[in-house]
């Protein structure tokens, strides 16, 4: 018989593969409504049960671990570690966590979101984007598609993109990507459809966080005189794609030859910028200053060399109310691509995509508490980049990816050693993340 090569055996020390879940439960010690949600009287709830806070709190943390099925609790039963970082009275079972989440998905989502200002609140820097005059806090809004395809899921339905899921609206502050808003909606509803009531909502929680010059970024479903109406109302900065309908693409050559600013990349193509101030959508009764930039592009000569037979028009063009010139305005408006990469952080590093449960209050609440879980996970990795020198590695990045703070710092290896009235976390001695993880303990508790 082959001699193996090492012996295996299971010992009895506490080692845990999670220890970063410490630094999770620190984070969310700053959240004060889950004491007042743990006080709430629910429906069904007897006297007796793990507390409603507890609940939510276990369900943060399997999201910060990137897990999401019910079932994945019974991974943490009997996780000390799990337990005493998040501060539990008790770990819930699968059943307990499936069946308290319907109950609570039906009441206190505005408590939640709450808890997450509570959270964005101590966050100093969200990352701005300059002019030479000035800087904006970006505030981009756009739907994105959760594929739930197979599913027999409330209100799941035929998306804009051709699968079936849900088509939630979120909300992001700032140019690391901090998750400020959500709002979980049918597969099948318009982006447009209870625009105003989320639009109202934003705005009071960035007035809530003391944000100055927000600049809120929307793309063309929402080019309506309503949300023009809002901003303007409420003294807000914004950018909105302009829906160009059966505007004429000629007549806005001609314009944008006779007032715009031409640049030629290449030969064969023009690019003409410009703005304008004497066009209004109609319904629009603000009467505050409201300016189209334009982005007209006239292609004579293909990308390839051949001559076009007759010019090629492609027209760009948005409404706001920022008095910066036309390139500054055209820029602010493509770092809405940003926002793509915050949704595909939600959906595949945290793996927030098939929400768990078959009713939709409740996935309502699941993504509010994904919210929470993604902001845990983006305060940790923003604040551990101001601890450059701890690391053995060099990091030139402004952001990092959730998927690394997963990696690097929740599935950290820990052993837990109880003596003398303390508790000990131990780590590796090649561990290259201690450091930044004893670091950030010290400043977060």
């Amino acid at each position: 018989m082959k001699k193996l090569k090492y012996k295996i055996e299971q010992g009895n020390e506490e080692i845990n593969s999670i220890g970063g879940i410490c630094l999770v439960g620190s984070v969310l010690n700053r959240i004060k409504s889950f004491k007042s949600i743990s006080n709430m009287k629910m429906p069904r709830t007897e006297k007796g049960l793990i507390p409603h806070g507890d609940i939510l709190k276990s369900m943060i943390g399997l999201y910060s671990l990137g897990k999401t099925d019910y079932a994945d609790i019974e991974l943490y039963r009997e996780d000390i570690v799990f337990k005493e970082s998040l501060d539990l009275e008790k770990v819930p079972s699968e059943e307990s966590l499936r069946q308290r989440l319907d109950e609570c998905g039906e009441v206190i989502e505005d408590e939640i979101r709450y808890g997450n200002l509570d959270l964005l609140k101590n966050v100093k820097v969200f990352g701005e984007l300059n002019t030479p005059y000035t800087s904006y806090t970006p505030i981009p809004m756009d739907v994105t598609v959760m594929d739930n395809s197979g599913s027999h899921k409330e209100e799941v339905g035929r998306t804009y993109k051709g699968n079936d899921g849900f088509a939630p609206m979120n909300a992001y502050i700032g140019t690391h990507g901090y998750f400020l808003n959500c709002e979980l909606r049918p597969g099948v509803q318009h982006s447009q459809k209870g625009m105003e009531e989320f639009l109202l909502q934003t705005i009071e929680m960035v007035d809530s966080l003391g944000v100055d010059n927000a600049l809120y970024v929307l793309d063309s479903a929402h080019d309506a005189a309503v949300n023009l109406n809002i901003f303007q109302k409420n003294s807000s900065n914004f950018i909105i794609k302009r829906n160009l309908r059966n505007e004429s693409l000629e007549q806005w050559l001609a314009t944008a030859r006779r007032v715009g600013e031409c640049n030629s990349p290449r030969e064969g193509k023009n690019v003409f910028t410009g703005v304008l101030s004497h066009l209004e959508p109609a319904k629009y009764k603000s009467g505050k200053p409201l300016f189209i930039v334009f982005e007209v592009t006239e292609r004579t000569i293909g990308s390839n060399g051949e001559v076009l037979l007759f010019p090629e028009i492609e027209v760009n063009s948005w409404w706001t109310n920022i008095p910066d010139d036309a390139p500054y305005v055209i820029e602010f408006y493509h770092q809405q691509g940003t926002s793509e990469q915050f949704h595909s952080e939600l959906k595949t590093d945290m793996n927030i995509e098939r929400l768990s449960s078959g009713k939709f209050n409740t996935n309502s609440l699941l993504l509010q508490l994904a919210m929470i879980a993604y902001n845990c996970l983006r305060i940790l990795g923003q604040k551990a980049l101001t601890f450059k020198d701890k690391l053995t590695v060099r990091l030139n990045i402004t952001r990092r990816r959730l998927r690394s703070v997963i990696q690097d710092l929740i599935y950290i290896a820990c052993k837990r050693i109880s003596h003398a009235n303390y508790i000990t976390l131990k780590f590796g001695r090649n561990c290259p993340w201690f450091g930044i993880f004893r670091q950030l303990y010290i400043t977060l508790y």
